[in-house]
């Protein structure tokens, strides 16, 4: 999977190309499958929102030729829906669960699903109060390589900061944002996660 792929097929999309579009889908369903299990471990949910992504995106191509970063917009429009869903949803299936992909999934308990829902709740709480911490720079650092999905070389060309200075920034924001994590206690798959549960 190269850029200039993803650049072509999502140039396609967004002139009303079908076939480019269902290439796009194809190419990118699997690492969406595999991203999107790691922040929520319901496959079928992770399925079902991967579909309602790129529904939106065919549904709205008229409107998305601004967008430069394409995989970035795609990975973070999919976070955000994933998570929207998840919200209201209560057919979550939990770590332990899924050991491999088409593995049968077991229905939790009540109690089971109360406690990841509000494990989920809680890291996403966590995360932002750190975020929320660290200095301006950091801050926008953080926000323009993860959640606008820049490069470094786009992020020195917008700030004017060397590529080098912007590197070691984030380093130290990601090594900030595990300590936090850490500190509230979530385990070394999640800590070890931090830049995926940032996009």
């Amino acid at each position: 999977m190269t850029k200039p792929d993803i650049r072509q097929l999502w140039e396609g999309m967004v002139q009303g190309d079908e076939t480019l579009f269902l290439r796009l889908f194809r190419l990118l369903y699997p690492a969406l499958q595999t991203y999107g299990i790691r922040i929520l471990p319901d496959q079928g949910l992770v399925k079902d929102t991967i579909h309602q992504t790129f529904l939106y995106f065919w549904e709205k191509r008229n409107q998305l030729g601004h967008v430069l970063q394409h995989e970035g917009y795609i990975y973070t429009s999919f976070r955000r829906q994933l998570l929207s869903i998840a919200g209201q949803s209560d057919k979550l299936s939990f770590p332990g669960d899924f050991t491999e992909v088409g593995a049968e999934q077991t229905i939790p308990s009540h109690e089971d699903f109360l406690i990841h829902l509000n494990s989920t709740q809680e890291l996403q709480q966590v995360i932002a109060a750190a975020v929320s911490r660290l200095s301006e720079r950091k801050q926008l650092f953080i926000r323009l390589r993860y959640y606008e999905g820049l490069s470094y070389a786009d992020i020195a060309a917008r700030t004017g900061v060397s590529e080098r200075t912007i590197y070691n920034k984030i380093h130290e924001a990601i090594k900030n944002l595990r300590r936090e994590l850490a500190k509230a206690g979530f385990p070394q798959e999640i800590l070890s996660s931090v830049q995926l549960l940032l996009r």
